[in-house]
């Protein structure tokens, strides 16, 4: 019999792609640079790899920048210093391999160009350079190598070939996008065509044209890429300043220049040479790279450039590597389900990838390799999805996965710091009495309150209140009076709404009534022995026609007010002890971080015990929409001193937290936020503070009515009627009172209102219209003079 339990069916994504890597080379290595090219140029998605220089202080800003928008998963050494490599590698959290050794690594979930092209006409092979060829070559065209000399491409002998190759996109490295994507898909964006001149050994513009196009997007935005020798060279190739000319002719789009014009070795005067030889002219206009939907007409000559851009800036932002697929999942709990999907990309026999999954049974759990596993022992979180290695990818993919339910995320979370833990006394019991009832009413008006006033107050309390009025001075009459009040407190403590004096009057028979709902409170009658004097609240379903003393026996009588008897509320056993035991305020936080983010799971109060001895217990632990949120919980802010702070954060710290709770139920100072906020800094954690305004704001009162405001009423009423009268018919004493109280304001009209417009409007018959047209335009001005919203349509 199968044990799972069914969730029901939800929607899922994934996206296939190459294992891709960044490649460290030492600072100016050409042999380095070479080698990595070659890499490149025999793996799929190898275009979109960056190479990067390794400098003794590490990578540049720029290179830096690179590596993580380009999201590799691994780095591959070339020639760097290993230790320096090594150290840098960790900085990134990415494992490092040997350039040796890369077709047995981390890196090996890709395959050979061969395996995901499709269509490729044997008479037209993609164009490569040679692998000992000029440097702008190899980084323009890619280049294979001689033991894969079998594999369909042509090896480059003439100079111009490489520079319309590049113009169709028919060289090697461009081969390796073949079924290569991004996502999330958004409107195409459109950029100036990039020339990239080189002048002399070219090493600086190979490796930053090669880096920049390596992120260029492929799908989202078209900004074609090319990198040529300088005008000395371009000039003697016959035809090509007019197949740039076609090329520029053929795009579409809001952008300007058309070229910009880059290098990192050439003059200024070197590049105007080469704009001079393709025909193009200078632009003064403000660049701009905009979309392209709707597409603009054909752009025509003469054709602009800019020499002062750097094209870096437009492809430098966030994006997602795979082509993606959609499919539906039967989900279960306790238990695996079953994700079976047709993959969108077709592989030629064997091939190696990389798949992420992403969808509703993820959302919610915290991105840490712990959480990862609960779902499949070889899952990784990367890019914030789940991903899995397949060493061969067949066309109709099923794969296992257990999907934890955050409660079970959430004791993970609890076991990778500790070595035992449990939930705490208080936190047994707010976890129970959370159980009974959702506690999110508690973020009513009223009900927190309500609860608040209810408890029993026990002896604590009743020092507390003894050792205060004698500070004061109060007479003896008044302790004798509040100890008989506590007596021995043998019976909850009820009350009736009009005693509820911190909820506001309007509020007060709401509240109580909820937590009657919530099962939390009882409603009942009091009554008064006439022979003891003692009181007693006795349930509303447990009255009789006339009650007894529960002490004496004696015959006794219910209290009542203005001929009614009064109705007392008290808590029930449960929530009383919880509540004396301070766990409302702890589930009130719980219920406004769980309104803010529902995919929230947290434990109200837990013991833990971590490796080295140490105790503690934490007020609140748990998952907030993904971030692992732990912190404490006050009734009052002043109980938040420099020593509580500094434990509270260590404490988080220490439980692996994203994110630092501070709550009080009174008003959070900024001397204490900033305290918090100076630790939450040091400790690396986000800082979350909920107090009285966030946990018990103030009720809104509605604005008072304005000038304009009454106008616009008053415009729309009589539009109303206009509308009304136009139409030749009697206006009925229902339709005058609509429009008297849309006039108001929503307010009810009394009988001699709606008999006075009835009379005026049978008074003036047909010349009523004209009037109300007339004071249409009369109060259109004034609402116009008064700054109202237009008319009414």
């Amino acid at each position: 019999m199968d044990s799972r339990r069914y969730l029901g069916q939800a929607g899922m994504e994934a996206a296939v792609l190459p294992s891709r890597a960044a490649y460290l080379i030492a600072g100016g290595s050409m042999a380095g640079f070479r080698t990595a090219v070659a890499h490149a140029s025999s793996r799929w998605g190898g275009m979109t790899e960056p190479i990067v220089e390794v400098q003794a202080s590490g990578l540049s800003p720029l290179h830096e920048q690179t590596v993580r928008v380009a999201k590799v998963e691994a780095f591959v050494n070339i020639d760097a210093d290993f230790e320096t490599a090594k150290k840098l590698a960790q900085g990134f959290g990415l494992p490092i391999v040997d350039h040796a050794v890369i077709r047995k690594s981390e890196v090996a979930f890709t395959c050979s160009l061969a395996a995901v092209m499709q269509f490729t006409d044997p008479a037209y092979p993609p164009l490569a350079a040679s692998p000992t060829g000029a440097l702008w070559q190899l980084a323009a065209a890619g280049c294979v190598e001689p033991r894969r000399s079998l594999e369909h491409v042509r090896v480059g002998r003439q100079e111009d070939e490489f520079g319309r190759y590049q113009l169709h996109e028919d060289t090697r490295i461009q081969s390796t996008l073949a079924q290569f994507g991004d996502y999330p898909s958004s409107p195409l964006r459109r950029a100036p065509t990039v020339l990239w001149v080189v002048e002399g050994g070219g090493f600086a513009d190979s490796i930053d044209f090669w880096n920049t196009r390596a992120l260029l997007p492929v799908y989202t935005m078209e900004m074609p890429m090319l990198l040529l020798p300088g005008a000395e060279t371009v000039k003697h190739w016959v035809g090509f300043p007019e197949q740039v000319a076609g090329s520029l002719k053929s795009r579409l789009g809001e952008f300007t220049p058309d070229v910009a014009l880059v290098s990192r070795s050439a003059s200024p005067e070197q590049l105007l040479e080469l704009a001079s030889v393709l025909g193009l002219e200078p632009s003064e206009e403000e660049p701009w790279a905009g979309a392209g939907m709707p597409a603009s007409p054909a752009r025509t000559a003469p054709f602009t450039f800019r020499t002062d851009l750097d094209p870096t800036a437009w492809v430098t932002f966030e994006r997602h590597y795979g082509l993606p697929t959609s499919f539906d999942v039967q989900v279960f709990a306790d238990g695996p389900s079953t994700l079976r999907f047709t993959q969108p990309v077709r592989f030629n026999g064997y091939a190696g990838a990389l798949v992420r999954f992403w969808g509703e049974p993820l959302l919610g759990l915290p991105t840490r390799p712990s959480i990862a596993e609960l779902v499949h022992p070889d899952a990784q979180w990367r890019d914030g999805k789940l991903q899995l290695a397949f060493q061969t990818m067949p066309h109709q993919l099923a794969v296992q996965m257990t999907f934890p339910l955050l409660p079970q995320a959430t004791e993970r979370l609890l076991g990778d710091v500790t070595i035992r833990h449990q939930l705490s006394s208080a936190g047994r019991l707010g976890t129970a009495l959370a159980e009974r009832a959702d506690s999110s009413a508690l973020l009513d008006p009223g009900v927190y309150e309500a609860a608040i006033a209810l408890t029993t107050p026990r002896s604590k309390e009743l020092l507390k209140q003894l050792k205060g009025l004698r500070a004061d001075g109060h007479p003896d009459a008044d302790l004798a009076e509040l100890a008989a009040t506590w007596g021995g407190r043998s019976e909850r403590r009820y009350l009736t709404a009009d005693k509820l004096t911190a909820v506001r009057a309007e509020d007060r028979a709401t509240a109580l009534e909820q937590l009657c709902a919530l099962g939390w409170a009882e409603r009942g009658l009091e009554s008064i022995c006439p022979s003891c004097t003692s009181r007693s609240f006795v349930p509303l379903d447990q009255t009789t026609r006339t009650p007894q003393c529960p002490g004496c026996g004696a015959v006794s009588a219910y209290q009542s007010r203005a001929a009614h008897a009064a109705v007392h509320y008290r808590l029930d056993s449960f929530t009383d002890r919880a509540s004396d035991n301070g766990l409302l305020p702890h589930l009130l936080v719980i219920a406004e971080l769980c309104r803010r983010k529902p995919r929230s799971h947290f434990l109200p109060g837990t013991d833990v015990t971590f490796e080295d001895g140490t105790q503690e217990e934490v007020d609140i632990f748990g998952v907030w929409d993904g971030k692992v949120l732990s912190g404490e919980v006050k009734t009052s802010a002043s109980e938040f001193t420099q020593a509580q702070l500094q434990r509270d954060v260590a404490l988080s710290q220490r439980l692996g937290a994203d994110v630092h709770l501070l709550a009080s139920i009174t008003p959070v100072d900024e001397a204490v936020r900033n305290a918090a906020r100076e630790l939450c800094d040091a400790a690396g954690l986000e800082l979350e503070v909920l107090d009285q305004s966030d946990l018990r704001p103030a009720a809104h009162k509605p604005a008072p009515a304005t000038a304009a405001d009454g106008l616009g009423w008053l415009r729309t009423a009589t539009a109303d009627l206009t509308a009304l009268i136009e139409k030749g018919k009697p206006v009925s004493r229902g339709q005058v009172a609509r429009i008297l109280k849309t006039a108001s304001g929503g307010a009810a009209p009394v009988p001699g209102h709606i008999a006075a417009l009835s009379w005026a409007l049978t008074e003036h018959g047909d010349h009523a219209a004209d009037l109300l047209l007339r004071a249409l335009g009369v109060l259109d001005a004034a609402i116009h003079m008064h700054g109202a919203a237009g008319p009414k349509a």
